[in-house]
């Protein structure tokens, strides 16, 4: 087999070659040391072809095998041995890679220094500490702020389809999350999350970074997309078709189609001419990663003089002004992805409750006097 060089390579992701083989077909083959070596079947600049990319370029692959190995050595009834028989269906963990991925890093870190305490010896009381302790606000070895109410929450979320799992094994006859403390915030305790971008916040970003500039285009895309990271910074001409976006969601693994708003399109038309397969690349021509991506947009808002705003803020400011403008639920969870209502209200949080108080202030002025039965006593 000869490898194939041309000017097409420049713009292939890291850690992908494109080769002939023996019998003279282009083929795309993954290496990256320390990783399984994988060819690609989905065309190159595909939806296919991404997800199999990212499936191919997790970390998590190494990370799970690694897991497994040493899960098999504890002994049977065991906590690591409820680890790796829950593990083995990735889709216990949740219905997209993303989710499987934070759901086993949360149970591997429970399972830590645990591995060998048999199951049946668990009870509330042992999960009502190890819940409280997650609850403690520490930094880790990077310096990065770790637990807090919701870290706590997910355990215990977690933890409870857990012991669920090995209820349904027969190696215990009740769960003992179920019989431990229910978590509950106080008012301090609430996050408001990340930063929601206002009006006057865009409008600074769009004068600070014009048209034609890859910094401009990150924005828009982000604004006028309302998708993650993981799936805006991913977006190229390939998933257009009939002037529309159709994209599958990484993390729900639904099937978006969506109109490009005029200002996405002006920002798309600016920019240079290029074969690449995503909108937005690094300055070595490769695609972002979400945390590089999550980095470098960071920087561009500093630049702005917008300390307080990030990538994900603007998918918060989408759904603001979804809210604003009093769309319903079903409406607004088109465009983002979302299934639930509660995500909805979580992300609205920052919609004008003025302007919303003061609709619906003159909606009932309007009822009152079209009412015959409710007229004002001017007497």
């Amino acid at each position: 087999m000869s490898r194939r060089r041309s000017k097409a390579n420049r713009f292939l992701p890291k850690y992908v070659s494109l080769f002939k083989d023996r019998h003279g077909k282009e083929r795309l083959r993954f290496r990256r040391k320390g990783y399984p070596s994988q060819y690609f079947t989905a065309p190159l600049g595909t939806e296919a072809f991404r997800e199999e990319y990212h499936r191919f370029n997790s970390a998590e692959i190494v990370a799970q095998a690694a897991a497994s190995l040493a899960a098999e050595r504890c002994p049977p009834g065991s906590i690591g041995d409820l680890l790796r028989r829950y593990v083995a269906i990735p889709e216990r963990l949740g219905p997209s890679e993303v989710t499987q991925i934070k759901v086993r890093n949360i149970l591997e870190r429970f399972a830590e220094g645990r591995e060998d305490r048999p199951v049946r010896g668990i009870r509330f009381e042992h999960i009502d500490a190890i819940i409280a302790k997650a609850r403690i606000k520490t930094l880790d070895h990077k310096g990065r702020t770790v637990g807090g109410v919701e870290a706590a929450r997910k355990l215990r979320k977690e933890l409870r389809r857990f012991f669920a799992f090995a209820r349904k094994l027969g190696w215990i006859a009740t769960n003992p999350v179920d019989d431990s403390q229910q978590i509950r915030v106080s008012p301090s305790e609430r996050s408001t999350g990340f930063y929601t971008w206002t009006e006057d916040d865009i409008t600074q970003y769009r004068t600070h970074w014009p048209l034609g500039s890859k910094q401009r285009l990150a924005m828009e895309l982000m604004l006028w997309t309302d998708q993650r990271k993981v799936d805006a910074i991913h977006l190229g001409r390939q998933h257009i078709r009939n002037g529309k976006f159709e994209l599958r969601q990484t993390k729900t693994g639904k099937l978006l189609t969506l109109p490009i708003a005029p200002p996405l399109a002006d920002a798309i038309a600016a920019m240079p001419k290029s074969d690449a397969m995503c909108f937005l690349m690094t300055e070595w021509g490769r695609p972002f990663s979400v945390k590089g991506f999550g980095g470098w947009f960071r920087e561009q808002c500093d630049a702005a003089g917008l300390p307080k705003c990030t990538a994900h803020g603007l998918r918060k400011a989408t759904m603001r002004r979804m809210a604003e403008l009093e769309m319903p639920n079903k409406t607004m969870k088109s465009v983002s992805g979302h299934s639930k209502d509660d995500e909805i209200a979580r992300y609205t949080e920052a919609a004008n409750q003025e302007r919303l108080a003061r609709s619906a202030i003159n909606q009932l002025v309007d009822w009152e006097k079209s009412n015959p039965q409710s007229k004002l006593d001017t007497k």
